[in-house]
């Protein structure tokens, strides 16, 4: 579910992202076993732990960003993947879209895999999102998109239900 877009550019963006305490995911499990490696033998807490691919656009997302504790990041943790849009704003600026979530435990998938159970409530994890760029000084605005046909729930691989109240919040960096 689409619930919010980043406008700004890639390095505004990673940025903006990094001074609110995201950390960028690795992008496979190759990188993820080496990240893990290093970090254990440098004392450090491995956040970075991989998302799944999903597709927006015909394509995979280019980011995946996490908040978490290391200690917790297999069972909870604030994520959001990133796709950048096909197209930009009036002005010229480059468009993200995003799709945020907040991981709060491990489930059985219909098909028997493990995956995340995510906090039925997903706009909390948009707030929490904008909330973060806030508290870093790195909004010059933010605002509501209602699309005409919102996407109020739906549900997850394991069929467990999430909603929304169907707006999108258009976070502006500055």
């Amino acid at each position: 579910m689409v619930n919010f877009l980043l406008i700004g550019s890639k390095e505004r963006i990673e940025a903006s992202l990094r001074a609110a305490g995201w950390v960028e995911a690795d992008r496979d499990n190759t990188q993820a076993v080496v990240h893990a490696i290093l970090s254990t033998i440098e004392k450090k807490g491995y956040t970075e732990m991989p998302m799944s691919l999903l597709y927006l656009f015909g394509r995979p997302q280019d980011y995946g960003f996490a908040h978490a504790l290391p200690l917790a990041v297999a069972a909870e943790r604030h994520h959001f993947r990133l796709w950048q849009a096909p197209w930009q704003t009036a002005d010229g600026e480059t468009v993200w879209v995003g799709a945020g979530t907040h991981d709060i435990g491990i489930e059985r998938a219909i098909d028997g895999t493990l995956t995340h159970q995510i906090d039925p409530e997903v706009d909390k994890e948009r707030e929490y999102i904008a909330e973060t760029l806030q508290d870093a000084e790195k909004v010059k605005q933010l605002r509501y998109l209602r699309p005409a046909e919102p996407v109020l729930e739906a549900t997850t691989a394991t069929g467990a239900s999430y909603r929304s109240d169907g707006r999108i919040l258009v976070i502006t960096l500055k």
